[in-house]
């Protein structure tokens, strides 16, 4: 019996091809493990739950994924965004009693032609696997003060601004990179938490190759 749940959310602001590769890519690695999609145009992927054109917003995110964790029923979901490549162990990791598990091989792609480097990154909430029930508390506690859908983004101040700003987290370790893919039509840019030092920037990744080759296969 499957103990995790795939929970794909998207905006469906990522180009549709572009957007498929990234879908097909994700299939290709997750045998007969449960998905339901969580999105705002209708999908064929798992089970889908389209809550409509809400707009794009961290906070929006937020409540799609609270949706797709309580239409879930395993004991783990595992997060898969729009614009996120993942090796294979990062679906194959079993986890065993924490609330949040993060994967701790995350790399940054641009896709801009200009930017000729992956960059390391610590984490992303993109790539946990997390304890359902804890999940749907964090968030319902979080989403409190945001009644509503709304396309703005949450603010910044005070130490509180995320949901996940006192959850502590356990690292999962893999050797093949997941790789976010920076688009332009996410809801950010930009993007905090790189690693220093040069052996945090690359132009090659085990796995994925050179990010040319890379960046080809989605331009």
């Amino acid at each position: 019996m499957n103990k995790k749940t795939i929970l794909y959310y998207t905006s469906n602001h990522e180009d549709p091809a572009f957007e498929q590769k990234i879908i097909d890519d994700m299939l290709s690695k997750i045998g007969d493990m449960p998905i339901i999609s969580v999105s705002q145009k209708p999908m064929n992927l798992g089970q889908n739950i389209c809550v409509g054109d809400v707009g794009q917003s961290y906070i929006n995110e937020w409540r799609q994924i609270l949706i797709g964790a309580k239409a879930a029923t395993t004991e783990y979901v595992i997060t898969a965004e729009s614009d996120f490549c993942y090796p294979p162990e990062y679906f194959n990791f079993e986890p065993k009693d924490k609330d949040v598990y993060r994967y701790d091989n995350i790399w940054i792609m641009w896709l801009d032609k200009k930017f000729k480097k992956f960059h390391r990154k610590k984490y992303s909430e993109g790539a946990q696997i997390v304890k359902r029930k804890f999940f749907i508390d964090l968030l319902e506690k979080y989403l409190l003060k945001y009644p509503n859908w709304q396309i703005e983004h949450y603010k910044k101040s005070g130490s509180d601004y995320a949901p996940y700003y006192d959850a502590s987290y356990t690292f999962f370790h893999g050797e093949n990179p997941s790789v976010s893919i920076k688009t332009r039509n996410g809801c950010s840019w930009h993007v905090g938490g790189y690693e220093g030092g040069m052996e945090n920037i690359a132009t090659d990744l085990p796995y994925w190759g050179n990010i040319e080759e890379l960046k080809s296969k989605f331009l």
